[in-house]
């Protein structure tokens, strides 16, 4: 409900998405307030009318389809239709009850879940199908397969969400209910129907429902805490604020950084701006502005410290001059935790009034009087945040759960389509939209896009404590028809994978596939083999994925991996990586990638022997464990001048790395400005095509 609408009964996104759980069409048809009949009609006619755009028009925003069939009261099976559902709370609360009963149920019969999980496992795959419907939620707990709706929201993220709601939520409910009758048994449903996208959304509740939207206490209890005021036009509201916490989920801080993406793909963001955009998508107009200027803002009141409430704003002036978003507070002990980008962890929860940031000098509530809307979702407010994109032609809509906002889908232009050159620690890759992008330094994880430094050897690698005797097309082969995304294989075996979430699925699918049954000290020794890059010390390799863990409240020691809820198995995915050392390098991104076979050029006479360039050395990554320990060492200068066999190449050579190098330094710079720039070097004439020319004239050119 905090999530959907923020408890507001007659929430309405435009799209057909309805009242504190946002119930669409399907979810209503599933719990009997809508005709199956005519919805299914509906959909036909839609199909006929618009073909494979159906969707476009069935979702699109003010003018669908789908708001308008549920604007039609006859559509209904009560009476009153859609004034009835807004108006009626009780209703919302029940049908959402029943609803995800069903889909818990479905979920025990797909084995996806057991009947004895924990209330929180059992939450956690609710949630994630209250997103994506059954299936997504069984793709995630069974596959490890995140998907997301329309907005870009994943399974994993409800998962999460609705795990922590147990825990922090529960006890708040059983006080409620505490002097209250018995919860009362929710009546049989029918047997289950197949929903839109061919998943059935289960019969009857489980066996220990948390909740019952039949018992009256806790209903009351729960509607005093959640519906909005009665007065009309928005009211000041804290946990508005601190509803937009989610949006922020995956940025990282950058000083000056507004929420866009880096080259990396990284959306950084400094703390003043992650305030301002919160405060923002709380429905204030205020203005973005510095710490220093938020210190004497008309825009804020400030509040005294035994008056400090969550959602009001914590600042810090002086040496460490921060900003967050309190979340809460004890005005006795002075102590509590906020929200904000910090430098070294990003946006994420730290300690105030205690710890590194101690007491702030002062704490800020938005004045009312700047609150002109109501609150938008993350997505929303995030979608607002993000600049425009040319649109794409005839996007392909993803399916709908109970309550997502489908938008049109594009192919990502970042995705590695071809591996042109690959030696040492950097890679040059010809991207999907055409760029050629070189990766150099970092770890071979990122260079790669293979954050589980999956492997396939072959004969002839530099690997030589690997002995196979497959050919590399073998082994490409191989890593193509056992994981999805493979590009190629780099000079050691590892695999290329087209972007990091295709890296990151194939060893999700390793370590569910073939260590499932294992605990995670048993699995290291078999995952982490000793190769060219060490041995693996699997004791302090576990212990660095415990303590991750348990960074984030959880306890994986014991468990089996099949096990592992969403939250628990990002945790151990983590970890992994942390502990091999992941570290990004530089990126350069250049024109459009042609390479081609340059005709046989004669070296042009000249008065003087072209001069071989000598580039300097590339910063040597960090170590990992599984990372090669040798670095390419630059070409050295010759003493003679270049001939056609011997010193032309590696001077021609070096001085592409020296290029790849300052291109990657002139990036950085340029990424502070607040429009990108594509930097395209076209090297004409001059010693280095000279010195490539004359060595072989079978040398690819590129622009």
């Amino acid at each position: 409900m905090q999530k959907e609408s923020a408890g507001k009964v007659d929430s309405d996104n435009k799209q057909g998405y309805y009242g504190q759980y946002q119930f669409g069409a399907e979810a209503l048809v599933e719990t009997g307030l809508v005709d199956r009949e005519k919805y299914n009609a509906a959909i036909a006619a839609a199909k006929k009318e618009y073909g494979k755009d159906w969707r476009k028009q069935w979702y699109a925003k003010n003018t669908g389809l789908h708001a308008k069939f549920l604007e039609d009261e006859s559509n209904w099976k009560i009476s009153g239709g859609l004034k009835h559902y807004l108006g009626d709370k009780a209703l919302q609360d029940a049908k959402f009850v029943e609803y995800t009963n069903k889909q818990i149920q479905q979920g025990i019969r797909s084995k996806a879940i057991k009947p004895d999980d924990s209330a929180e496992r059992i939450a956690a795959f609710a949630g994630a199908a209250h997103l994506k419907g059954v299936g997504g939620a069984s793709a995630l707990f069974k596959q490890h397969k995140e998907t997301r709706d329309g907005n870009g929201t994943s399974t994993a993220e409800y998962a999460q969400r609705a795990q922590k709601a147990i825990n922090s939520l529960a006890p708040q409910v059983a006080q409620a209910m505490q002097g209250g009758q018995a919860a009362a048994p929710a009546p049989q449903a029918a047997p289950p129907a197949k929903t839109q996208n061919g998943a059935g959304t289960g019969a009857a509740h489980p066996p220990a429902p948390a909740l019952q939207a039949s018992q009256p206490h806790a209903s009351a209890a729960m509607a005093k805490r959640t519906s909005p005021p009665e007065a009309s036009g928005p009211a000041p509201d804290g946990q508005a604020i601190l509803n937009q916490r989610g949006r922020f989920d995956g940025y990282q801080y950058k000083l000056g950084g507004n929420g866009e993406k880096d080259a990396k793909g990284v959306k950084r963001i400094d703390c003043s701006h992650l305030v301002n955009q919160a405060v923002k998508g709380a429905g204030y107009a205020i203005p973005y502005q510095t710490t220093a200027d938020m210190a004497h803002s008309k825009y804020y009141e400030e509040v005294d410290p035994k008056d400090v409430k969550p959602g009001d704003i914590a600042l810090w002036r002086g040496g460490k001059n921060h900003t967050g978003i309190v979340e809460n507070y004890d005005a006795k002990s002075g102590k509590g935790n906020f929200f904000g980008a910090q430098s070294t962890k990003g946006a994420s929860s730290a300690k105030l009034g205690s710890g590194y940031w101690g007491k702030p000098q002062k704490f800020l509530r938005p004045k009312a009087e700047y609150l002109k809307s109501s609150p938008a979702s993350p997505a929303q407010a995030q979608a607002e945040a993000t600049p425009p994109k040319p649109a794409a032609p005839k996007p392909a809509m993803s399916k709908p759960g109970a309550h997502q906002t489908p938008v049109g889908q594009n192919t990502a232009p970042d995705k590695v389509q071809k591996l042109l050159k690959t030696e040492g620690t950097t890679r040059i890759y010809q991207m999907a939209d055409g760029t050629m992008q070189t990766r150099s330094g970092g770890t071979v994880a990122w260079r790669n896009n293979n954050p589980g430094n999956l492997k396939f050897g072959y004969a002839g690698s530099h690997d030589k404590t690997d002995h196979s005797k497959r050919s590399k097309t073998r082994a490409l082969a191989d890593a193509q028809k056992r994981y999805q995304g493979v590009v190629d294989l780099d000079q050691w075996g590892n695999a290329i994978f087209a972007d990091e979430k295709a890296g990151r699925a194939a060893k999700a699918q390793l370590l569910t596939k073939q260590h499932g049954e294992k605990t995670i000290e048993a699995m290291l020794p078999k995952y982490a083999v000793s190769d060219y890059s060490g041995k693996a010390n699997h004791a302090k390799y576990a212990e660095g994925i415990y303590k991750l863990a348990a960074s984030r409240g959880l306890d994986l020691h014991g468990k089996k991996i099949k096990d592992l809820n969403p939250p628990e198995f990002d945790a151990l995915m983590d970890g992994m990586q942390k502990v091999e050392g992941f570290k990004a390098g530089k990126v350069a991104v250049s024109g459009a990638a042609h390479p081609e076979q340059a005709a046989p050029t004669p070296a042009a006479p000249a008065a003087k022997t072209p001069t071989p360039v000598v580039a300097k050395p590339l910063p040597k990554p960090a170590a990992s464990a599984n990372q090669p320990k040798p670095t390419l060492k630059p070409a050295a200068a010759p003493k003679k001048p270049a001939s056609t066999g011997q010193a032309a190449p590696a001077a021609g050579n070096a001085a592409e790395s020296q290029l790849s190098a300052l291109i990657a330094q002139l990036s950085a710079a340029l990424a502070q400005l607040a429009q990108p720039i594509r930097v395209v070097v076209d090297v004409q004439n001059g010693n280095i095509v000279a010195a490539v020319n004359a060595a072989n004239s079978k040398q690819q050119r590129r622009n």
